[in-house]
Order: structure tokens, then sequence, then C-alpha cells
């Protein structure tokens, strides 16, 4: 945004994605999604990144394990090793991240939060 100093905003959504799990079988699935998730440098290091990320966990009502994220930055892979212990990804040949877990306990069945429209949350600090 421009001008503004402060600036938080994650960016998810549902998509059908093709994954390899462990074993390298292709298996279709419709995870919750980062597609980007972002804190200014200056309120880095406070806690917003952190509280924003779990508010929407809690609001999409799901675990981090469970979500892909799309190209990743080192930071945010950072994050998520720091603060939800995601830190084996399973290799894919898309640009998706998935870790660890991601394939366990996962229907075919489409979850209910994925049948939603696109959704992102955006917050600004000033």
């Amino acid at each position: 945004v421009r001008g503004s100093k402060h600036v938080l905003f994650i960016i998810f959504l549902c998509v059908l994605l093709l994954h390899c799990d462990q074993r390298g079988a292709h298996v279709e699935t419709e995870p919750l999604c980062v597609l980007d998730f972002f804190v200014t440098e200056n309120l880095q290091r406070h806690g917003y990144g952190l509280e924003l990320f779990s508010f929407m966990l809690q609001h999409k009502k799901v675990e981090p394990v469970l979500m892909a994220y799309d190209r990743p930055s080192p930071k945010f892979l950072s994050f998520l090793e720091k603060h939800y212990c995601l830190k084996n990804s399973v290799p894919q040949v898309n640009n998706f991240v998935v870790f660890d877990g991601f394939f366990t306990n996962r229907s075919g069945n489409v979850p209910s939060l994925c049948q939603a429209m696109s959704s992102f949350i955006l917050c600004y600090f000033g």
C-alpha cells in the first residue's frame, strides 16, 4: 500500500492441487493455501505476524500442517518452523510447499472451508 509504513497481510484461498505424497504417489487435494504472508520490516519481531497468522488459523479452523504454502520465502519458512514446528517439507513438482503430516488422515472429501470464496486478511497499523 503506497505511503503506508505499517502493513500486515495474509492472502489465502482453496485451490485444487496435485501433490506427491512421501511415497511419490500423486494425490489430488483441495487444501487451504497461503499465497502470501507479509509483515512490513519495522513491525517484524513484535508478535504481530504470529497474532495475525494464529487468528487466521482459528478463524478457518485449520492446522498449519494441513495447509499448502505457495513459494514461501526463507523468512516465512523460518517463521513456520519456529512457531509451528514445520520443518520437513515433502518435495513437490509445483511451487507449493507441504510438510510432513499434510497427507496424514486426509480424506478424499473436500473440507467445507474450501467451498468458500478466496479470502484475505489485511491489517494496517498506523
